[in-house]
Order: C-alpha cells, then structure tokens, then sequence
C-alpha cells in the first residue's frame, strides 16, 4: 500500500491547487491530515463527476482510465497521518535522506577482476527477481537470438533499448552482458547507471568504483558515480563526484542538473539556478526548464544550443538585383520599362509561390491529421500492450529550443521594422515632404517665367531644360533618400526571413516547413516591389532632345533552398534510430518485432525512476589495442551524437563534430552515420539524478 501514497498526494493537491481558488494549497504548507485526505477525495469525486459523458467516452478511446475512486478510498482508508506525513515529507524533499542501510550493505573490500563475475552475477540475480515475468521471458528470447548471431552487440542494443523506454529488457540483457565478457569496461559502466537509475545504487557503487581505478579522471564514471551517492543520501559524496565531472566538463549536462538541487538544498538559489542553465547548454530537457521556472528563473535563448547555420543566406535572397532608382528625368525615362518588366516578373514569380503555398498548406494540414491520428493509435496501443516501432517525438524535436530562437529573431525584426517604420513616416513627412514643396515652388516660378514670355502655359524649347534641371535636381535628392530607406528595409528583411525559415526547420514537421519556406520567399518578393515609404518618384515629362531608350528586360534570380542538414542514424543491429532536424523515428528489425517487446504501463517499473539521463554514441574509440574508457559528454573528438532523455522522453538529439574514416563520418552536409557494416558503435549511459523518495523497483533489493 506504501506505494500509492505518493500517487494519492499528487491527485490530491492537484484537488486542492485547482478547486480551492485564492487558497494555498496544503502542499506548501504542512502535510494532509486523514480527515483532510478523505474531505479532499470526496472533491475528486465530485470533480471527476462533472466529466461529460462525452468526454469519457473520447478518453476511453484514447485508452485512458478514470481512476477508480473506490479503490482508492479503500487504499487511503488504511493510511495513518504519520504514513501522510512521511509520504507528504518525500514528495517536497530536495535531496534524499541518508539510507544508512544500503551504505552499509556496500561492500567494503573493492571489486577485482576476480571476483567482479560473482559480483555481477549476484546482482543479476537480485535484478532479475523484480522483472516481471513476461518482460523477463521476452528478454531471454532476446538474448539467445543475440549470442547466436550478434553476440558482441548486446550491450549497445541494451544501451538501445534503455534509450528508447524498455528498462526491463535493457538491464537484464546487460547483465548478461556483463556475466559474459566481465572486461568491458563500457558495458559494467552501463550496467552500472541502470542499476543506479533504477534504485539499487548500493551494487552500483562497487562497479564504478572498479572501473573509476582503471579510468581515472572519465567524466562519465566521476557523473556516474556522484549520481548513486546521490541517490543514497550521501550528500557529500556526490558533491566531490559531481565537482570533479563538472571541472573536467563546465557543462556536463547531468552533474550541474544534480548538484543545482544540492545548491537549492543550502538555500543558494543564485547558485542553483546557474548551474542548471549549465546542464541546458548542453543538451536540453523538459524537467531542466520546468526547474528553472520552479527557482523564479526562465529560460532564455542563450541558454541553449541549435546546430549554427552553415551559410549567411540560405535562401539565397541577396542574389535578387533590383533595378536602380533613378537620379533623374533620363534615367526615370530609361528605367521606367525596366522596372515595369521587374515587378510584372515579381506579381507573376509571386503568384505561383502562393498556389504552390497553399498547396502545400492543405498537403501538411493532411498529414498533421495522420499523425494525431497515429498518436492516438500509440498511445492505445502503448496502454495495451507496447507499440515496437513508430515516432519517437510526438512534437518536432528542438521544438522548445527553436521557438526561443525564432522569438529573439521574430522580436529583432519587430524592433528594426518599428525604427525603420519611424524613418520612414520622418521622410515622408519631414525631409521628403520639404523636397517636394521646394520642387512644386521651383516648377510654379518657372512655370510664371515661361508664361510671362510665350503667353503660354506650356513649356518650350527654351525653357525645357530648365524644367528638367529642377526635376534632375529633385529626383536626385528624394530618390537617393528613398532608394537608402528601401536598401535598409532589404537589410531588416532578408535575414529575418533567412533565419525565421531556417529555425522553423527545427519546430516544424516537414510539411509545414515547406509551407513556411513558400511564404518567406513570397514575402521578399513583395518586399522587392519597393513600395511606400520606400518608393522612389518618376519624371519623364522633360524629353528636351530625341534620344533612344534602350530597354531593359528584367530577371530575377532563383531561390536556394533550406534544406535539413542536421542528419544523424545508428545502426545498432536489432534497430535503427535516425535524426532529421525535427524528427527522431526508430525502426525494429522484423524479427524483434516478432519478440512482442512491450511493457506494462500500468504497473511500477523502471521508468517510474528513471529520471533523466545521457547517451553517447560513438564510433568505437580506442587507439590501437588501448581502450579509452566510457565515452564522455563533451568530448568531441570522433563523430557521433548526443540523446538527452527525462520522463518525457527523448528531448533532445545533438550531432557530435568530427571525421572518423569508415565508421563514424560528418560530411558537408552534417550527416553523421554510426554503425552498419563494418562499423561498430559505443553507446556509454551517462545517469542522472533519480527522484529524491526513491520509488524504483530496484529499491526492494537490499
């Protein structure tokens, strides 16, 4: 019953926050009392009572169950207010409590080769007692067909399977792993996080500390390793692991994310916060932001990292020329077809980008329906009984980290736009407003002298070139003035476009993308119609001589294309993951497929403690015969990639720079591939910080 407590805390105060409005839930201000538990179920009751018949009917189409408020209340009913107490206590603890017990349990003589196979083994066999026993099947029938065709794999499908939500199967074909080829460092060191993860840090300790011997000053074993005292309460500890991966790594995305808490824990909040925008430069997580909204801070777009733009224009919109404003009757004469023939091209250019727009709009409207619809079908599909193959990301990607991008560039242009705006509305109504005055003044005196000598109100031969010098004179001041306004509207426009397309490509799923491209390059074509303020004047009235107009047929340019080169795919033998900009998909060889690999949503497991963590994938490091160690965030020595992964999920995918020939390669185009044939992969577990009441399976072993 111990484990529904804190289930019942968090509906409850979800109770309390939303129905008692303009009061403090009880949450921060002392713990629930039994009287008060069962006022505020009756309120849960009487919440849930409200649904419309409707909506539980599209909730059960979903696949999700309406608590069962009966068990519930027969589950509180047996409570007493020291468990809620405790229970309450839990929940709001910043660090865990020191478990003197499993310190104790740890084994005091350090781990050798000799005895690490009994080690593993022992623990394997503790593992496997809290697997529940059709995962366990399933993982067996994973393992046989593993050493039988791909036995050297098993640890990276391990580290795989972990990566993509299958805790149960991972750790158990790890410890297998381990059991069969006890010098793999990497693999102990993998074994290692899960069982940390997964609440039995007290076995994880003696294996890192093992491997920490060998490697010492790994980035990864130092994380690794402050992270299971962490989990055991050991404060101190941790922080002298976490410090030192931290001096080795200023960013490291898990050890700032958990010592943040410890700073919270002494009441330094400036500090706090500083370190977990540390753990966001790196990579970002949902849990990382939330936690910075939790200190009273935010998160900005210098907290986090997208790939940079491989070019200044990736549009290509600087290779669009329009035709000169001209500086005087001659050139207005002279340019008048040449600008005619530009804007013709520009309405008709601009035409077909708004068909193919719109075109493209109701292709991504379609296809934004098939993957709600496929969502649904996941999420009744993973309520039942697992899905083994589909998207991984039911948003795009760097959804989070791209919209704060797009926001900084969508309120730069903002501003310049507004500033420009003013320069033009001054112009218009100052300086250009002047010209003009001065002009008619000059027109309206030599139109009188004209007159008083011809009788006339028309010009003459005589007069003609002065007509056209006070024109030349005027043209020449307004439209140089104009033509700078329409070249510094050019220069607002063109990388605001430029960069609005380029980061839409990591917010938007492919469809939708193409939409916005189309809309960017029809809005610079009408940017370059050049229009008021920004509009020049023509006079062509003054033909003083004959002379031949040459005429000028205009041509635009063409467009680039923003097209993803931000690829990344592992070939990990039983599946593939692949990266493209704002999409991860994993693909399951056919015959794991068949395996039924699922897990129960509805019960306790793993992931219920797994918090957070990183994985680094890597080509095989090594130089000749000498092994490396587990792989390190940070170091960007090969190529490779990057997944940061919380509760959510998979958060956030970053490409690795670096060449190695034949295994790992980053080409021009950003693409890294990692594994395949010949290549091999390593995949090394970066933990993080587990919850602070600590409610993994793995917690039952002592």
């Amino acid at each position: 019953m111990k484990k529904y407590i804190p289930l019942f805390i968090f509906i409850l105060y979800s109770v309390a926050t939303f129905s008692q409005a303009g009061k403090k839930p009880f949450a921060k201000e002392k713990p629930p009392t039994q009287k008060e538990m069962e006022a505020m179920m009756k309120e849960a009751e009487k919440m849930m009572a409200e649904i419309s018949a409707e909506d539980k009917k599209m909730m059960d189409s979903m696949g999700i169950k309406m608590p069962d408020t009966k068990t519930m209340k027969k589950n509180v009913a047996g409570v007493s207010d020291a468990q809620l107490k405790q229970a309450y206590e839990d929940e709001m603890r910043i660090v865990p409590l020191r478990d003197a017990a499993r310190i104790a349990s740890i084994t005091a003589a350090p781990l050798t080769a000799a005895v690490i196979p009994s080690f593993i083994s022992s623990a394997h066999s503790k593992v496997v007692t809290l697997i529940e026993p059709e995962e366990k099947n399933t993982a067996e029938e994973l393992y046989q067909m593993l050493i039988a065709q791909h036995k050297a794999e098993t640890g990276n499908i391990a580290a795989g399977l972990w990566m993509t939500g299958r805790p149960q199967l991972a750790i158990y074909l790890l410890g297998k792993a381990c059991m069969d080829n006890t010098a793999d460092d990497n693999n102990i060191n993998n074994y290692a996080a899960m069982l940390s993860m997964g609440g039995a840090e007290q076995l994880s300790v003696p294996l890192l500390n093992y491997i920490n011997k060998k490697f010492p000053g790994n980035s990864t074993i130092l994380n690794n390793l402050g992270q299971a005292w962490f989990g055991l309460g050991d404060i101190a500890k941790a922080e002298k692991y976490l410090d030192s991966a931290i001096r080795i790594y200023a960013n490291h995305p898990q050890a700032n994310h958990t010592k943040s808490f410890i700073e919270e824990a002494k009441g330094h909040k400036t500090e706090a916060v500083a370190l977990e925008k540390k753990a966001l430069q790196h990579s970002y997580a949902q849990e990382k932001e939330d936690r910075l909204r939790k200190l009273g801070d935010k998160m900005n777009v210098g907290d986090v990292n997208l790939p940079p733009k491989t070019k200044a224009d990736p549009l290509n919109l600087g290779a669009f020329m329009h035709p000169p404003f001209p500086k005087s009757v001659d050139e207005c004469i002279l340019l008048q077809p040449e600008w005619e023939a530009y804007r013709d091209e520009l309405d008709a250019e601009g035409a077909k980008l708004k068909k193919m727009a719109k075109d493209a709009l109701e292709h991504a409207q379609q296809m934004q329906q098939q993957r709600a619809n496929r969502d649904i079908a996941m999420i009744r599909a993973s309520l039942q009984a697992g899905s083994p193959q589909g998207v991984l990301t039911s948003v795009p990607m760097h959804i989070k980290k791209g919209s704060l991008k797009l926001k900084e560039v969508t309120d730069d242009y903002g501003r310049k736009m507004e500033e420009w705006g003013k320069k033009g509305f001054a112009f218009l109504t100052g300086r250009g407003l002047q010209l003009r005055q001065e002009y008619d003044k000059e027109m309206e005196k030599l139109r009188e002298e004209d007159g008083e000598q011809t009788g006339e109100g028309r010009p003459n031969k005589d007069f003609c070139p002065k007509y056209k010098a006070a024109s030349d004179k005027f043209l020449k001041a307004f439209n140089t003035e104009t033509e700078d306004l329409f070249i510094q509207r050019l220069a607002i426009v063109k990388p605001f476009l430029n960069d609005m397309a380029y980061y839409s490509m990591y917010t938007n799923w492919p469809e939708m993308f193409e939409v916005i491209k189309l809309e960017a390059k029809t809005s610079w074509l009408g940017t370059l119609r050049a229009e008021a303020p920004a509009n020049f004047e023509s006079i062509t009235d003054f033909v003083c001589k004959k002379e031949e107009v040459e005429k000028k047929e205009g041509k635009l340019a063409e467009f680039d294309d923003v097209a993803c080169k931000y690829h990344s795919e592992m070939s990990l033998v039983a599946f593939k993951i692949k990266t493209d900009c704002s999409r991860m998909t994993t693909e399951l060889d056919a015959k794991f497929i068949k395996l039924k690999l699922k897990q129960n949503m509805d019960k306790e497991t793993f992931g219920e403690q797994f918090m957070n963590c990183t994985v680094t994938v890597k080509a095989e490091a090594g130089i000749g015969k000498v092994k490396l160690g587990p792989l390190e965030a940070g170091a960007k020595a090969e190529a490779g990639v990057e997944v940061e992964i919380d509760r959510t999920g998979v958060t956030d995918v970053s490409i690795i720079a670096g060449v190695k020939a034949g295994i790992g390669i980053k080409n021009d185009e950003g693409k890294v591939k990692i594994g395949g044939a010949g290549a091999e992969a390593k995949m090394s577990l970066i933990s993080g910080k587990i919850s602070g009441k600590g409610t993994g399976m793995l917690k039952m072993i002592k």
